[in-house]
């Protein structure tokens, strides 16, 4: 049965045949999970899997066998797909006090430098992402770091330099101002 057009499935889901049904659900399930990888909705891929083929389920008696298929189900799945990225933005806007106005691709800069920062703050020794953090995060200044630590201000000038050389580097594909953007100026 694998070899079966899909308009010749289309034709037996009329009919409210399951195996057709699974069949389609087989041959489409990767190449929906693809786009949706492609649109950075992977998190979400199950779901709008499942929401695509129970409306294809719920539609089957509408399917006109001599179209095409396959573009009437990525149809469905950009629909819902469309429907997690409007849903995924009303989220972020609300968390973040973004504005409609706000170009979207903004939105995913500023998120991709946010991972990079975290993940190239994971690679600092300890002792430097404290006194990063000690910092430039929570303000504190030099004395306060020696004391807070219980080294020498020489110390914590070492190490602050030592873990602005490294996400610098870590760093070097973002422009400076998404990153100073997020509060952290490596570049300094």
């Amino acid at each position: 049965m694998e070899h079966v057009s899909d308009s010749m499935l289309a034709q037996q889901l009329l009919q409210d045949s399951e195996s057709a049904f699974t069949l389609l659900y087989q041959r489409y399930t990767g190449k929906i999970r693809g786009f949706l990888l492609r649109l950075r909705l992977d998190k979400h891929s199950d779901d709008i899997i499942q929401e695509t083929f129970i409306t294809i389920w719920n539609r089957r008696h509408t399917i006109e066998p001599s179209g095409n298929i396959s573009a009437y189900i990525f149809t469905i799945a950009k629909n819902h797909a469309l429907k997690y990225l409007k849903e995924e933005w009303q989220l972020l806007a609300a968390d973040r006090n973004i504005t409609e106005e706000e170009d979207i691709e903004a939105v995913h800069a500023r998120e991709a430098i946010h991972r990079a920062l975290e993940t190239s703050m994971d690679k600092l020794p300890e002792r430097a992402r404290q006194v990063l953090i000690l910092k430039r995060i929570k303000g504190y200044s030099t004395e306060e770091i020696a004391l807070e630590l219980g080294i020498s201000k020489s110390t914590v000038e070492n190490h602050m330099n030592r873990a602005l050389t490294i996400l610098r580097e870590e760093l070097s594909g973002f422009s400076a101002i998404g990153i100073v953007l997020l509060g952290i100026n490596v570049f300094s």
